[in-house]
């Protein structure tokens, strides 16, 4: 999937400082995603502290498929 660049690259295709600024930009968003997930769970009444969980559960297992790697 092009996504870089004005999607002209596929990731493999970018430098290493590219790809490095692109995880950046990804990991800050991810991040910006999650606090929203959780303020939209508290808006809609549902237990946030599961919610977060839940979210640190996934996000553990990618470091430890990175940890894998």
């Amino acid at each position: 999937m092009k996504a870089h660049q004005s999607h002209t690259k596929d990731f493999e295709e970018l430098t290493y400082d590219e790809q490095a600024k692109s995880i950046n930009a990804q990991m800050a968003n991810l991040g910006k995603a999650i606090n929203a997930h959780l303020r939209k769970a508290e808006s809609e009444g549902r237990e946030v502290e599961d919610v977060r969980k839940k979210c640190i559960g996934q996000a553990n297992n990618l470091v430890q498929r990175i940890y894998e790697y």
